[in-house]
């Protein structure tokens, strides 16, 4: 019992079966079956099967035992802790909800113990991986390689560009046709409705020819690759979106 439990809390796959499960404590194991039973499901990478024995079954039995009982709580969120990062290791992103079906928990205290999970950099000798972030509006917990990392930010440099450019040939715009108004004496003076009408139609215009630019440049992106993943974050910065087109 001792032995399968400090296994389950401290050690990695490898030596937890070398030791454990088919060292010498494998006959022994066969007295404790509920021990037995969550060592197996751990080794087939069943997690949420795992982690209800350890919490049914085993709990019951080792908070009658005279030195483990103080020790339970500690010894029990160190195997599952241990649990949640094999179980996020082969995926990049995954649902705070499923997570929480799986080992037995709501989405809340699911986010509550990734989120500690990624402040103390995992477990011993394992962690969730670098750039591990939980995504608070989606409810996932997300994984970014540094490639990713660089890869949005030249993303957003890129929109960002596109943006200040865009408004700029707009205000530029605006600025020739005033002074074309001006060079042909098309002045509206005082504050009637006429000239609230016509100030409405040159915005309008300018923000038609503009808005004509932004798709030409999106398009133009898109057709090179550079842009292949831009859509959403210029249509969140005010640029129109080439698909709405």
């Amino acid at each position: 019992m001792y032995g399968a439990l400090l296994g389950l809390a401290t050690f990695d796959r490898e030596k937890l079966h070398s030791l454990v499960i088919d060292g010498p404590f494998k006959g022994r194991l066969e007295l404790v079956p509920a021990m037995r039973d969550a060592l197996r499901h751990y080794s087939l990478a069943e997690y949420g099967q795992c982690i209800s024995i350890l919490q049914s079954s085993v709990r019951r039995d080792i908070l009658l035992d005279i030195h483990l009982h103080a020790h339970v709580p500690v010894l029990l969120d160190m195997i599952r802790d241990r649990c949640i990062v094999q179980y996020f290791q082969p995926y990049s992103s995954v649902s705070l909800e499923k997570m929480g079906k799986v080992f037995g928990y709501n989405e809340s205290d699911m986010e509550d113990i990734v989120a500690n999970l990624i402040i103390n950099g995992g477990v011993q000798g394992m962690s969730l991986g670098e750039g591990a972030r939980i995504n608070s509006l989606e409810k996932t917990l997300n994984v970014y390689s540094t490639s990713c990392v660089e890869r949005k930010a030249r993303r957003r440099a890129r929109v960002k560009a596109a943006k200040m450019g865009i408004n700029f040939v707009r205000n530029a715009e605006g600025l020739i046709m005033r002074v074309a108004c001006l060079e042909n004496g098309l002045v509206i003076q005082g504050g009637s409705g006429r000239s609230t009408r016509g100030s409405r139609a040159r915005d309008a215009a300018g923000k038609q020819t503009s808005d004509r630019m932004a798709t030409d440049v999106l398009d133009r992106s898109e057709s090179d690759g550079s842009f292949s993943d831009d859509a959403m974050e210029v249509d969140e910065h005010g640029i129109a979106n080439p698909n709405d087109f």
